[in-house]
């Protein structure tokens, strides 16, 4: 079994086992969905998502292909936002990742993405979402456009959707618009990485 699916399969054990907890405790009392509009600021979400990468045409890894792993917090800011119907809202998130990286080279990338996602109601249990993160990463491979594996940021700006199966859990997808460079914060080449993203995976809300 590869790292990829090693590490996925963990955090779908994480994933469920907190979904899990969350639910007993909800069920003593006022319910999470409940309890997180009642407050301007609250952890709401988990996810655990996997996907694939595709390189851009003209990158030196275009024979390269990547497969992400990732968990995502969500914290509710609809109400800081001025966002107080239940047509829209907004997160801020937090998703550390593992990328691994397949083709002539094999490598990685790892690091953690801060951001935000807005969502607008489509239907009844359907969400459109648009979101944005940055992510200081470790790219963990050689490439023409920044040298040397090393640090670097991952800038990435996504559109999906979002079903709702019940209350508390929802299956997701979406693509990802990716960009790796470091800014010219180290002394390495710079020309950046374009790459997009198809990801997919389970949310739970809290």
């Amino acid at each position: 079994m590869s790292v990829s699916r090693r590490l996925l399969f963990a955090l779908l054990l994480v994933f469920f086992s907190i979904s899990s907890v969350a639910q007993a405790t909800a069920a003593r009392g006022v319910s999470g969905l409940q309890n997180m509009r009642a407050r301007a600021l609250a952890l709401n979400e988990i996810s655990v998502g996997s996907g694939f990468v595709h390189q851009s045409s003209s990158s030196s890894l275009r024979h390269h292909f990547g497969n992400p792993v990732f968990i995502r917090v969500g914290l509710n800011v609809s109400s800081l936002a001025g966002l107080r119907g239940y047509r829209s809202g907004l997160q801020l998130a937090l998703e550390p990742f593992y990328n691994t990286i397949h083709g002539n080279n094999k490598g990685f990338e790892t690091g953690c993405g801060f951001g935000a996602r807005y969502f607008h109601k489509l239907t009844g249990a359907t969400n459109l979402f648009l979101e944005a993160t940055v992510a200081p990463m470790y790219l963990g491979i050689d490439s023409r456009e920044q040298g040397r594996a090393g640090f670097n940021f991952l800038d990435q700006i996504g559109l999906g959707v979002q079903h709702r199966l019940s209350d508390q859990y929802a299956l997701f997808s979406g693509y990802r618009l990716r960009h790796i460079s470091h800014a010219g914060i180290v002394d390495r080449p710079n020309s950046g990485i374009n790459s997009g993203a198809f990801i997919a995976g389970i949310s739970y809300s809290f």
